[in-house]
């Protein structure tokens, strides 16, 4: 039975009928399974929800990070994959296959959620406490894939004085009726909310499953991203204070075992399913195969230039025919694989850089900072910064280490246009193109034709 709803939301949302009809059918006649038979029991809702965090971690396995990557200057493409090439030469077009499952990613994600909230009050013996934290992990959750959503398809927040240009289509609801995308403002102000009510709702303990802490610094994660420091401040405060996590001894946060201690939230998988987390991570950037993703010389020459950067080796250089080829590492992995999502790693380098925009408590991100250099470079290394570090110091170095810490991970192009908007009197440009043109962010998949409201985003390449 369980499988049978995932399957009917599945359609629905392929084929874009409307799933409201569907739920008034009567199975009776038309020998349809139908949600109200499939939702009876809490132990049915508790598995939709699981489903919820399936299809997220699915679309999180590398694929979004990837597509954030091209867009950037840490990776090159490496075979002629039109997809791929069309991201990485910043013309994507509506026929592109890989953003047109991307952009479905996370919207099976929302429209099991938003199912959800119809039936809660349905199911007999689903306690008010199970409610309270299934619609608290429901909001992180959608929280999470319209965020990132909005990252890949929207210009960033202040592209415009009152972010009114056009963002993404939000689902707020289980009803897949033709809507038009809102404004970035819109977009942006749900996501809040929902991570506001997450945090209100969700217990301070939940297994792998999101918790408040998840929820907090998802909330950090965003309130960054949009230039709000003092908002973002106190909430990476909450998180680190909390001593719940602790920063791992290895480099590749990837490897859960190690790792596992100081991830805040990610994406597991039971036993049997381990080794396929991060398919798209461990698929495209093989060194054990057929790489379809290498490392930018700008990359390299950047970690390589310091030999004492322990970081150096999670690189791998191949020459084959007289050609060299970067590699990377990092998801060559016989261990237990992790998908992070959010790391203790990310947020010191945040708070770091928070506290340097705000010119405040510098020497405390001096400390945060110096507990990643030190691990990267050893506790000797005269790189560590020292107490007469001033703000532009502490950002030019919390941003250097940032690019070499996260490379590959879906971070970079996103904090350059973060940077770019808070100093727009100075235009920056990475690999040829300006933070704001219209091919540095996707176009939308040609199916989103079918509504007649609906824009598109501009055409125009990055020269």
């Amino acid at each position: 039975m369980k499988k049978t709803i995932y399957i009917i939301i599945l359609v629905c949302t392929i084929l874009n009928s409307s799933c409201d009809k569907l739920i008034d059918l009567n199975a009776k006649d038309l020998n349809l399974f139908i949600p109200e038979e499939a939702l009876k029991k809490p132990e049915d809702m508790q598995a939709l929800l699981n489903s919820c965090y399936d299809a997220t971690a699915n679309m999180m396995n590398g694929r979004f990070q990837i597509a954030n990557d091209l867009l950037g200057d840490d990776i090159v493409p490496l075979l002629n994959n039109g997809n791929y090439l069309g991201i990485y030469n910043r013309n994507s077009n509506q026929f592109n296959g890989v953003i047109g499952d991307l952009y479905s990613q996370p919207y099976f994600s929302i429209y099991r959620i938003n199912v959800m909230d119809l039936y809660y009050n349905q199911i007999a013996g689903l306690s008010a406490d199970d409610i309270t934290r299934m619609k608290g992990e429901g909001s992180f959750l959608r929280a999470l894939c319209h965020f990132e959503t909005v990252k890949l398809w929207a210009q960033p927040w202040g592209f415009t004085n009152d972010n009114s240009h056009l963002g993404i289509i939000l689902r707020e609801r289980a009803k897949n009726e033709a809507i038009a995308r809102s404004s970035v403002s819109a977009s942006f102000n749900l996501i809040i909310n929902d991570l506001l009510f997450a945090i209100d709702n969700l217990p301070e303990t939940n297994g792998v499953y999101a918790d408040k802490m998840s929820a907090k610094a998802l909330l950090a994660k965003v309130y960054f991203h949009i230039g709000r420091y003092n908002e973002a401040l106190p909430l990476l405060n909450d998180v680190i204070n909390s001593n719940k996590y602790t920063l791992s001894d290895s480099l590749n946060r990837y490897d859960r075992i190690k790792t596992k201690s100081e991830i805040v939230f990610g994406f597991v998988a039971d036993s049997a399913f381990e080794m396929q987390r991060g398919d798209a991570f461990r698929s495209n950037y093989t060194t054990k195969g057929t790489a379809q993703m290498g490392i930018s010389n700008d990359l390299f020459n950047l970690i390589h230039s310091d030999t004492t950067d322990r970081r150096n080796n999670l690189l791998k250089v191949v020459v084959k025919d007289g050609v060299q080829t970067i590699l990377t590492t990092k998801f060559d992995l016989s261990t237990v694989f992790a998908c992070p999502y959010i790391t203790l790693t990310e947020l010191l380098l945040t708070r770091a850089e928070c506290l340097g925009m705000l010119n405040n408590n510098i020497s405390q991100g001096v400390d945060d900072l110096n507990r990643i250099i030190k691990r990267a470079y050893g506790e000797s290394t005269t790189r560590a910064l020292n107490s007469s570090t001033d703000a532009i110091a502490l950002l030019s170095e919390t941003r250097l280490q940032r690019r070499i810490e996260m490379f590959c991970e879906g971070d970079r192009v996103q904090q350059f246009k973060r940077i770019a908007v808070a100093s727009q009197n100075n235009p920056q440009e990475i690999r040829g193109a300006k933070w704001n043109c219209p091919g540095m962010i996707l176009q939308f998949p040609g199916s989103e034709g079918t509504s007649a409201n609906f824009i598109y985003n501009p055409t125009t390449v990055c020269n």
